[in-house]
């Protein structure tokens, strides 16, 4: 099918460059999806709006990161096309539902024009300790830090709080941490990560006691994993 999923998934096998991205052909159009789309003049730009920023992803830091963006995409691909299926376990729409279908894209799209999208990811230290980020909307971005072996324990997560997650200049991101689930530490034992990210690592400097654990350090970047190998992890 030629929706931007399609198309997108093309661009993934191919290796796919800036100059090739462009959304769905609608004279194409085959599938139920593809036309609901179609029909959809907003969910239609939501589509143009994906493949620009997949493009503009794929050629950041000249590539460097190319295979995790290309891997991202797939994954979520994968899931959005299970949309057509008459069990789509993996996704709550069905092809009859376009606001449904838009609000999908909609999700998708705010991830992957988020400022943070260029460093969202998995992450892992030297001695195993593992930091997650996730992109939001415009600049968001949530962080979690934990030690795979100690999870229960040693485990920390971006605040659930408005302004917890900001930015000092283009370069640093400031986040406050809480508790494993983002509820506060005591007053006296709070947390605060300072990030400097490059394109394949992060260097994390703590501020507060963090629960009595060190997460300062440097994490390298996995570009072989998503954070959607994560979501049954830690929940």
């Amino acid at each position: 099918m030629k929706l931007a999923a399609l198309f997108l998934g093309f661009l993934l096998l191919t290796g796919g460059s800036t100059a090739q991205a462009r959304g769905i052909d609608c004279a194409k159009a085959v599938t139920k999806l593809d036309r609901a789309i179609c029909a959809d003049p907003v969910a239609l730009d939501y589509d143009s709006r994906m493949a620009a920023a997949y493009a503009r992803a794929l050629a950041s830091w000249n590539g460097a990161i190319a295979r995790y963006v290309r891997l991202d995409q797939q994954e979520w691909l994968t899931s959005f096309r299970t949309i057509e299926l008459e069990t789509a376990f993996d996704s709550d729409c069905v092809v009859t539902d376009r606001a449904c279908i838009s609000e999908e894209l909609r999700r998708r799209v705010d991830d992957i024009e988020s400022g943070a999208y260029v460093h969202s990811g998995v992450y892992r230290t030297a001695s195993g300790m593992k930091l997650l980020l996730h992109p939001g909307r415009a600049n968001g971005y949530r962080v979690r830090v934990y030690d795979p072996a100690r999870a229960g324990k040693v485990n920390i997560v971006t605040l659930d709080e408005d302004r917890a997650a900001l930015w000092d200049g283009p370069q640093f991101m400031v986040s406050a941490m809480g508790d494993a689930n983002g509820l506060p530490f005591a007053p006296e034992d709070g947390c605060t990560l300072r990030l400097l990210p490059e394109p394949l690592s992060i260097q994390v400097f703590q501020k507060g006691a963090c629960g009595g654990h060190i997460f300062e350090g440097t994490y390298n970047r996995l570009l072989d994993e998503t954070l959607r190998s994560y979501e049954l992890e830690l929940h």
